[in-house]
């Protein structure tokens, strides 16, 4: 009877390790699983030593606060799974918890996979070795991962990416757009800037002053901006009021794909959004901006080191879509960024088609795929031995 050990560090990680399970119990219907573990992973039956909940901390202070509480709860984990004796182990995305985990039951002679690699491409790049001393085998979600541990002895797997299985572009914006009971025919603009509340009150507070200056010289446009959580949406309204248009913005419920599937262009605070706008076809520019003090703190401390922060962009090699980063992402240049993607559809044209073709390259049978070779790993020990 295959046992796994599984080991999540957000509810993110959670529904990615729970549609991998899921997977793998059809090609090992009497696996047994414990671990670490959200909701998602419970519900399919996944055994619980530790609540992900136990381990949510958020904020660089919080985070030291809560090390040595975080440390003692490893260990507690890592013993438990020696005692419980895995055929193998997943760790999921956290790499601040998982990595170290992952070392020692990998010392102890357990298979270790990751799924998720660190982003070695823009911080921190000596993590690399790190990945490559825990783990057998590393999962990675976008193609262009794999090469940087070409150096190492981990074996490196490209196995898509969830969210391309999940989000296309609608055949029928016109009418999408009437059930949100949009304009089908006025030009769209959705605003995404960021789902925490500094983001809204910071980069949201800009985004809606370009709208203002978008509206004066374009004509009518109706805004979108999709709510990540229900408490915001005051905060939203005032500063709206504040510094967007004399119009009504539209609030749609934490769907911020649907917001920009049915967009001609969009505003979009960098990370995972940029690439559920790309899978959607939504044409972007993508701004961010965080205080002099942490942008130094990035790049002398944090390792940063990147040609371009947008998931388009680093999948494309090139710059795809527009980026307004730091100092400039200020009112006049996102609104004069996105006015030459409204005054130009053959060029939204353009990036609509190279998205269907990245989005292509993305779509991967997910958690098809890596239950696969988790079950390949499970099947042939003398392969993925951990003695490396």
């Amino acid at each position: 009877m295959p046992r796994v050990a599984i080991s999540i560090g957000e509810l993110s990680g959670d529904i990615l390790a729970a549609d991998v399970l899921g997977h793998l119990r059809r090609l090992h219907s009497n696996l047994e699983c414990l671990g670490v573990t959200g909701p998602a992973l419970r519900q399919s039956g996944c055994e619980s030593v530790l609540p992900v909940e136990d381990l949510s901390v958020s904020g660089l202070t919080e985070a030291i606060a809560h090390l040595p509480r975080l440390w003692h709860l490893r260990r507690h984990l890592s013993r438990t799974i020696l005692d419980w004796k895995p055929d193998l182990f997943l760790g999921v995305d956290a790499p601040d918890f998982n990595l170290g985990l992952e070392k020692s039951l990998k010392h102890h002679g357990i298979r270790v996979a990751h799924l998720v690699s660190p982003s070695v491409w823009a911080w921190r790049p000596q993590r690399v070795m790190k990945v490559a001393r825990a783990a057998d085998t590393l999962f990675c979600l976008f193609p262009f991962e794999p090469v940087y541990y070409q150096t190492t002895q981990v074996r490196t797997l490209f196995v898509g990416h969830p969210l391309a299985d999940q989000l296309k572009p609608l055949d029928d914006i016109r009418l999408a757009r009437q059930a949100l009971g949009l304009d089908p025919d006025r030009t769209t603009i959705a605003i995404l800037p960021g789902s925490r509340l500094h983001e809204l009150e910071n980069l949201g507070s800009v985004m809606m002053q370009a709208a203002r200056r978008i509206q004066q010289s374009f004509g009518p446009i109706q805004f979108l901006l999709p709510v990540a959580q229900a408490g915001f949406r005051p905060v939203l309204e005032s500063l709206w009021e504040k510094y967007g248009p004399n119009q009504p913005l539209i609030l749609l419920n934490r769907d911020g794909p649907r917001a920009m599937a049915v967009a001609d262009a969009a505003w979009v605070a960098s990370g995972t959004a940029t690439l559920e706008g790309l899978l959607v076809g939504c044409p972007m520019v993508v701004a961010y901006r965080v205080s002099s003090m942490s942008a130094w703190i990035a790049k002398s401390f944090l390792g940063l080191n990147v040609r371009w922060v947008s998931i388009p962009n680093l999948l494309a090699g090139e710059l795809l879509v527009p980026e307004c980063l730091q100092e400039q992402a200020h009112p006049q240049m996102l609104a004069d960024t996105l006015l030459a993607l409204l005054q130009h559809p053959e060029r939204r044209e353009a990036i609509h088609a190279r998205f269907l073709l990245l989005s292509q390259q993305l779509r991967n049978n997910f958690g098809e795929t890596v239950a696969a070779e988790l079950a390949h790993m499970l099947a042939a020990e003398s392969e993925y031995g951990s003695g490396s």
